[in-house]
């Protein structure tokens, strides 16, 4: 598409994962974008773990060749002291992910999105209140003055720094009473509830002596949470999380004794790093859960962290940020190219980041109440019980269920927000549209008009992008386990 006049199609605040995700999609579908990256800091490289579902993530987006040839230190599970005495060792069940320093896998995102055709600015980005909606100002590295950065879309994935969120007042701390709060809130700070990560980086040659040296680490402790990703066998970056307003931090102890009384109060990880030594003093970050009360407005979304932060708990924040830089590229490159799905584009992408931050936030609380031992899936379980009875059947009858209709809704077809038709079920609180690539309001109206499964799914075959097998027979599965078939 290209700007004109000196004006760009996108500015994108933030090189990190979602920024660089954002910027590589914008500039292949031929938009003119800037990526406005921080210059490296002096603080010590950080190392996050990337589950095996990263790799999908990686695949969908191009890039999982680049990911594999970088030659990140694979895991392949976690080893978990939490909510009993013993240890477990957990194994992916589906393959390898990645540790990484994010220093490095940011710097390999951000050569991709370059290589794509997006421009790197290199500098220190604001944010200016206008009439008209957020502008853009940039301080270039080495400059003392300030320029702006005209654009006719800004993408806000500067990370916790929320830029745009900040200017516009729509950052918002997590509440306090939150099942899955770890602490109990300082007074005085009504309705806040912070979390903070003490890291260390410690080395012992030439491993740990654990069950898999790939392995995350996770302990729970009176107070707080350990936590530690090795970048080798003999590498690991050790962190813990607590309350800032915890007694001893306001005692003011300096960062390094209260780092080693939080080691203290550990089992695991003191027995197992007692074996080592910290090679970098330790330093602090804030680790903080939040949300935005609106992530969008004229002209600009907030994409990533820069939105929202989902619990520290959770491994999934890269792949969080990056499918939220997808999906806000897809409602960009809508709002530059048809401007009547303008506002369905944004309300879109606000619908669904509010989904996936109460997604991620109901998930984290029920993993702290049931931390020793990981619940049945009772959808998993109602989709089995609808297979089986479906293979006893001799044949099919299948009707909508009550109340069960049709709406067209804003969806993502390509790389464009269009309407297409999705599946309104009264008893469930969002629309259902796919499944595994499998179109369910195609495939309800099919299993209406057959009366054998097998003719079902050579008619959606023959109307529909083909799909597996195994893959329909599923869809279908939960389609009659959630009463919309009946």
């Amino acid at each position: 598409m290209g700007g004109s006049g000196g004006v760009l199609d996108v500015v994108i605040i933030g090189g990190g994962p979602a920024g660089s995700t954002a910027g590589r999609l914008l500039a292949r579908w031929g938009h003119s974008v800037a990526i406005l990256a921080a210059p490296p800091d002096n603080r010590p490289g950080w190392a996050e773990c990337l589950p095996p579902s990263n790799r999908k993530v990686f695949q969908f987006l191009g890039i999982l060749d680049a990911i594999e040839q970088a030659g990140f230190f694979r895991t392949t599970g976690n080893t978990v002291w939490w909510g009993s005495d013993g240890q477990r060792v957990e194994p992916y069940p589906e393959g390898w992910g990645y540790q990484v320093l994010r220093r490095d896998f940011d710097h390999l995102l951000l050569d991709l999105a370059q290589a794509a055709g997006a421009g790197v600015r290199a500098g220190k980005a604001f944010g200016i209140a206008d009439a008209d909606g957020p502008r853009v100002m940039f301080q270039p590295v080495g400059r003392r003055s300030q320029v702006p950065v005209p654009a006719r879309f800004i993408l806000d994935c500067s990370g916790r720094a929320g830029i745009l969120a900040r200017l516009a007042h729509l950052k918002q701390a997590r509440r306090a009473g939150a099942p899955e709060r770890l602490f109990h809130v300082k007074q005085g700070q009504p309705g806040k509830s912070r979390t903070v990560a003490l890291c260390g980086i410690w080395r012992n040659e030439p491993d740990w002596g654990l069950p898999d040296e790939s392995h995350t680490l996770v302990e729970a402790y009176e107070g707080g949470w350990a936590w530690s990703v090795p970048v080798s066998p003999s590498v690991r970056h050790v962190a813990f999380m607590i309350d800032p307003g915890d007694r001893k931090m306001a005692r003011g102890k300096d960062l390094g004794a209260a780092y080693l009384a939080e080691m203290a109060q550990t089992r695991a990880f003191r027995d197992i790093f007692r074996r080592g030594t910290m090679e970098t003093a330790p330093w602090g970050r804030d680790a903080s859960v939040y949300s935005s009360s609106r992530y969008c407005g004229p002209g600009f979304l907030l994409a990533g962290d820069a939105g929202a932060s989902i619990d520290p708990l959770s491994s999934f924040g890269v792949k969080k940020a990056m499918v939220s830089a997808w999906v806000g590229a897809v409602v960009t490159n809508t709002w530059l190219r048809h401007p009547a799905m303008r506002q369905a584009a944004l309300q879109f992408f606000d619908d669904r980041e509010r989904q996936v931050y109460e997604s991620y936030r109901e998930r984290s609380a029920a993993w702290y109440r049931n931390a020793a031992a990981p619940p049945a899936d009772p959808d998993r379980e109602a989709a089995r019980r609808a297979l089986e009875d479906l293979k006893a059947r001799p044949s099919i009858c299948l009707r909508r269920g009550a109340g069960v209709r049709m709406e067209q809704r804003p969806a993502i077809e390509g790389n464009e927000v269009a309407l297409r038709d999705v599946l309104v079920v009264p008893a469930l609180p969002e629309s259902l549209d796919f499944i595994e690539d499998v179109s369910l309001p195609r495939l309800v109206e099919l299993a209406e008009r057959h009366s054998q499964v097998p003719d079902v799914f050579e008619a959606y075959n023959r109307v529909c992008p083909p799909v597996t097998l195994p893959a329909f027979l599923k869809a279908l599965a939960i389609l009659l386990a959630k009463g919309v078939l009946c």
